[in-house]
Order: C-alpha cells, then sequence, then structure tokens
C-alpha cells in the first residue's frame, strides 16, 4: 500500500468519525426533523388504521353483545306474562262447571265462599264476579291487600254499560271472552292507583243448560308489568304497547294509558317509521332503526291466557306487542380510559422509533457521503496510476529512438568536422566529398525515422492522456482510440512478454466518452498482466471490437491466461477484493470496470473464464450514450 493511499483512507477515516461524533449537528439538522416527522405520520397513520380497525371489531362484538342481551331479556319478559297469565282459562271453566256456582241463585253464600277460595289460591286474580243476565253484580268477591273480602250487596254495580259485558252477551256455552289489557274502573271512573287488567268471561249455567249469569275473573297485571322499563346494568330498555300502539308499560306515567286517560300518546304519532316497521309482519329479530337495536315479540292475550287448552275463545283485538331496544352507541366516539393509555402508549412508541429511525438514517447518510469520497478518491488514485504507468512504458520506449538520432547526430558532426578540414587543406578530392555526403543522407533519414517514431509514441501517449483527464461525450472511432491506446502500453507489456494484439476495424464510430472506454480497457489489460499469467513465462492478450448492430457495439478483452478460479468466479467484481494484495493489486480494477460500464457507459459486462484456457471478458455498450452529456459528466465525474 503506497503512502499516498494510507493517507487518503486515513482522511477519510477521520472525517468518518468526524461525522458519527456530531449528534448535536444531526438534531439541527433539517433533515433530521423531516424524516422524524415523516416516520411519526406513517406511525400514526398505522396506529389510525389499527384503532379504526380494532373499533370496527369492538362496534361489531359490541353490537352481537347488545344484541344477545336484547334478545334475553325480552324473551324473559316474554316469559314473565306466559308464567303470569297460565292456566287462568282452565280454572274459569272449572270453576264454572262446579255446582256452587252453578245453584248461586239458590245459594250466593256458597258461590261467594267458592270464588274466595280461588281467589286466596290464586294471587293475581284479585276479583272474581258473578253476574246477573242483565249486566248486575250478584256475588263479588275482592282481594284487598293481603285478604279476601266478599263486597257488601249495597257497593254491588251495575256493569252493564261495560264493553266486556256487552261483548260477553254474544258468547256460546263453554266459550270465553277474553277483553283487553287496560285499567281497572269501579263505579265509572279510574282505580287509583291503577290496575292493569285482564277480564275472563264465559256463562253460567244451570243444570238444564239455562243461562244464569256469568262468572268474571278480573287478572291483576301491575305486578308483571312492573318488570318493564329500563335495565341500567345492560342498558337496555323494554316497554309494552297494544295493538293500536298505546303505551302500557316501561314508559313514564304521562305517556301510559292514552286511550284510557285521553293524553293521546301513541307510538304511531311519536315514531310514525318505527310503527311502521313494527306492524310489518315481517319485522322479525333484531333490527336497527337511526342509532338504537330493536326486536319486538308479538303475544296474542288468547295465547297466554288459555296455556295451551284447547277451548273456543271471542278474543279483542287486543294482541300485544313488547317492545325491547338498545342504544347503539358507537364505539369511536365512546372513549374509555384503556383507550387513552393505549394511545399515549402509541405515541410515546412511535416518537422513539422516529427519533431512532431518523438519526439512524441520517448516520447513514453521512456514512455513505463518506464512503463516497473515499471511493472517489480511490478511483482517482487508480486513474493517475494508470497514467503514471502509460508515462513510464512511453519514456522507456523515447529512449531507444531519441538513443539512436543522438548517436546518429554525434556521427555526423565527426563527419562534417573531417569533410571542413579536408576544404580547409585544398585536399579534397571528389570521392571524398561524395562518400561524406552519403554518410550524411543516411545519418539523416536514420536520425529522421527516429524522431518520427518518437513523435509517433508522442502523439498516441498525447491522445491518451487527453482521453484520461478529459470526461466530455464527443464523436471519435474506435479503431483510433483502441489503437493510440495500445501502442502507449505495448512496451509496458513487451517488458513482461505479454502480446498485445488488437483486432478492431476502422470506422466504428461512438459518440460516447472514450476516456471511460480507455479506463475500462487499461484496467481490463492490467488485470491480465497482473492475475492472468502467474506462473507463466509469456502470454497474449487480445482486445477485439465489432458492431453487434446499429445501436450497440461489442468489446472483448481476450487473454490466454490461467483463468478464475471457479470459487471466485462470482466476486471478482467486488470492490476492494483481489487475490493480489501483497503483489501491488489494490481490488479496485474490476470494480471501477463495471462501475464505468454500466453507470457512465450504460452497458453490460460479463466474464467467462475456463482455468487453465483463458479469460474473456465481454462488454457490450451502446452506439451513442443515451443520457444527457451535463448529467453523464457529472456521473462518470462521481464514479
Amino acid at each position: 500500500m503506497t503512502a499516498a493511499r494510507r493517507a487518503m483512507i486515513k482522511r477519510a477515516q477521520d472525517g468518518l468519525l468526524s461525522g458519527a461524533g456530531s449528534l448535536h449537528n444531526t438534531l439541527l439538522s433539517l433533515h433530521f426533523w423531516w424524516l422524524f416527522a415523516l416516520i411519526f405520520m406513517l406511525c400514526t397513520l398505522l396506529l389510525g388504521a389499527g384503532i379504526f380497525g380494532w373499533y370496527q371489531a369492538e362496534q361489531k362484538s359490541l353490537r352481537e353483545d347488545r344484541e344477545l342481551v336484547l334478545e334475553r331479556i325480552v324473551n324473559r319478559r316474554e316469559n314473565l306474562l306466559y308464567n303470569s297469565f297460565i292456566s287462568f282459562e282452565q280454572q274459569l271453566l272449572i270453576a264454572a262447571e262446579t255446582d256452587d256456582i252453578r245453584d248461586f241463585p239458590a245459594s250466593e253464600d256458597a258461590a261467594a265462599n267458592h270464588l274466595s277460595v280461588i281467589v286466596k289460591q290464586l294471587p293475581n286474580i284479585f276479583q272474581a264476579r258473578i253476574l246477573a243476565n242483565d249486566g248486575m253484580e250478584i256475588v263479588r268477591v275482592d282481594r284487598i291487600g293481603n285478604r279476601v273480602a266478599r263486597i257488601p250487596e249495597q257497593d254491588l254495580q251495575d256493569k252493564s254499560d261495560r264493553y266486556y259485558y256487552q261483548r260477553a252477551t254474544k258468547i256460546m256455552a263453554n266459550e270465553i271472552y277474553i277483553s283487553a289489557l287496560d285499567l281497572n274502573v269501579e263505579n265509572g271512573m279510574i282505580e287509583v292507583p291503577w290496575r292493569p287488567t285482564v277480564r275472563l268471561v264465559t256463562q253460567i249455567l244451570d243444570h238444564d243448560g239455562k243461562k244464569e249469569g256469568y262468572l268474571v275473573f278480573n287478572i291483576d297485571a301491575s305486578q308483571m308489568l312492573t318488570e318493564f322499563g329500563y335495565f341500567g346494568l345492560r342498558d337496555v330498555d323494554t316497554a309494552l304497547l297494544n295493538n293500536d300502539g298505546y303505551w302500557l308499560a316501561g314508559k313514564p306515567k304521562q305517556d301510559l294509558w292514552g286511550f284510557m286517560t285521553g293524553s293521546g300518546i301513541t307510538l304511531s304519532k311519536s315514531d310514525p317509521a318505527l310503527w311502521k316497521k313494527l306492524k310489518d309482519e315481517a319485522t322479525s329479530g333484531v333490527f336497527e332503526h337511526g342509532d338504537t337495536l330493536y326486536t319486538v315479540r308479538r303475544l296474542p292475550l288468547s295465547g297466554i291466557v288459555a296455556g295451551g287448552a284447547l277451548v273456543n275463545r271471542r278474543v279483542e283485538d287486543n294482541s300485544l306487542l313488547i317492545l325491547g331496544s338498545a342504544n347503539l352507541q358507537s364505539r369511536l366516539t365512546a372513549f374509555e380510559s384503556r383507550d387513552f393509555i393505549f394511545i399515549a402508549m402509541w405515541l410515546v412508541l412511535s416518537g422513539s422509533l422516529s427519533w431512532v429511525g431518523a438519526y439512524h438514517s441520517i448516520k447513514r447518510r453521512q456514512a455513505r457521503d463518506v464512503q463516497q469520497r473515499v471511493d472517489e478518491q480511490l478511483l482517482e488514485v487508480q486513474r493517475m496510476a494508470s497514467l503514471g504507468r502509460i508515462v513510464a512504458g512511453v519514456a522507456h520506449e523515447l529512449r531507444t529512438p531519441i538513443g539512436n538520432a543522438l548517436t546518429t547526430v554525434s556521427a555526423l558532426s565527426e563527419d562534417v568536422d573531417e569533410l571542413g578540414a579536408a576544404f580547409k587543406s585544398s585536399q579534397i578530392r571528389r570521392s571524398t566529398v561524395d562518400e561524406h555526403l552519403d554518410h550524411l543522407k543516411g545519418g539523416c533519414r536514420i536520425v529522421q525515422s527516429n524522431i518520427e517514431r518518437a513523435v509517433a509514441l508522442i502523439g498516441h501517449f498525447k491522445r491518451t492522456a487527453i482521453d484520461q483527464s478529459t470526461q466530455k461525450r464527443r464523436k471519435f472511432d474506435l479503431a483510433n482510440v483502441l489503437n493510440s491506446l495500445l501502442e502507449t502500453v505495448r512496451p509496458e507489456f513487451r517488458k513482461s512478454s505479454i502480446v498485445v494484439r488488437k483486432d478492431c476495424p476502422p470506422g466504428l464510430m461512438m459518440e460516447s466518452y472514450p476516456s471511460a472506454i480507455d479506463q475500462i480497457i487499461l484496467n481490463l489489460l492490467q488485470n491480465a498482466k497482473i492475475h492472468a499469467f502467474t506462473g507463466r513465462k509469456s502470454g497474449t492478450v487480445s482486445v477485439r471490437a465489432f458492431a453487434l448492430n446499429n445501436e450497440t457495439i461489442c468489446i472483448e478483452v481476450v487473454d490466454d491466461g490461467v483463468g478464475v478460479p471457479a470459487e471466485f468466479a462470482d466476486r471478482i467484481f467486488e470492490p476492494f477484493w483481489s487475490t493480489k494484495w501483497n503483489s501491488g493489486g489494490s481490488g479496485l480494477g474490476l470494480s471501477v470496470v463495471a462501475n464505468v460500464v454500466n453507470r457512465v457507459l450504460m452497458g453490460e459486462i460479463t466474464v467467462n473464464s475456463v482455468e487453465n484456457e483463458g479469460t474473456t471478458f465481454r462488454i457490450v455498450i451502446p452506439v451513442t450514450a443515451p443520457l444527457a452529456s451535463v448529467q453523464t459528466d457529472a456521473q462518470y465525474k462521481s464514479d
């Protein structure tokens, strides 16, 4: 390794260490903060995408959970209604067939006692009555608090104007009339506190089948309706409506029983679109309306009161609707404490990653710049070394013609001195003059020949040196460039007993970089000189050039040397790799060749080698350099 090369590498290392230690300058770099912002933005976008996907999954899971809870609670309300009303129809028919009830005209006390037992055993029946055919109460037993009491005769009421009596008069024997669910009315006034009631009515027949009156059970629905409303633990609201859309349970008191209180508040008025969906027989399961999930159950009173009994019924158009609802709040707007913790952790992590990424990116860029400067300096050293070798060869070659010319000139000077002495002595003869003239003519021809040879060598060197130092694209004949180069290097190779041959037809015109072509051919020749003939006393290197087509030219450098071992074939173009580190090899020659061919001449280079037979480097380049001259010149200067 030369002193210049060692100094150059030391300067590059010092620059690298200086760049690596300048943390303060890095942090002040605008490029650093631009990279930091870019990486942070990418991390933030990734966070946003992740949060969006996560919240979508959370929203789906939340909806599924709400659907399950909604269905479960509504099913519970439905089962509650079924369990509360079950078997009352059978109890009514059985009671109407007992002798105590059928014989009430003869023994009202026995009928009253029988009804008292029924009311006492069935808490949901708060009133049992026997009506005469004209609608007047004959026997009536009420549940008052925790006791059962028979109503005195003076407190009995005429129910002939009540709708359920009027409807019951139209039923046949063994038929049951089931009234709508409404509020109990006493003496023409709604009972306070409100008592939601369903009435079951059937005929009372004597033993001859004659209608004696009507048996009426009033079923108290108050307890079961208290279950409706807002279920805070699950954020679910359940309500009960009748077939006309009036609220029966689950809403504020002022909204309930509008058809009896005169308020007229209905779902059909407050939300016509939702009411239309509820009336649609196709609406089932869970559906979405606005930002709320709904589910609906249609319960005919005849079905829930019957308990499965197969009897004839006359039923009001009194289907009940259980409406369950749950707010479908967006998960994106329902932030939780864990969400803020996650976002804060992600932002801290993103900031750290952005800081580290931007810092290392800047450091890599600085290291790349330093490495590029090292490469440029090494390439310049390589170029100057190549030119130095050419100068040494030319200087050696010029010694012969200049020495010959100097010797001849010395001899001619002696002839001139002898001729002058002969003239002074006046003893000169014609033959002496002719002899000296012949010597002078011969000497002049020898001097002229040697000087012409020296001029030719200098001309070849001049053209090669100009191409080596000039980096401009120009038009040239490839044969002239190769001829000039080979003429300047032949003396150097001749000393090593290596024959350099050229096979390039004239007229291969190119518009490219002769300096780049000189450099790659010279490096390939030097590579062959150093590596191709190890262990051999002589060899041949041939430089061939020919046109592949109108747009590309092929240049081949072929030697008949020892070849490249197979294990090294894939590494010969790597920078700073050489098998001759101790014999003058720098490891840059073929790397420079590949760099210049690929990046400057925009061509391709391949190698084909057979051990003990030789190596062929094949270079295919375009006739016209494809890049603009300014860009290519700058690129070549970098290379």
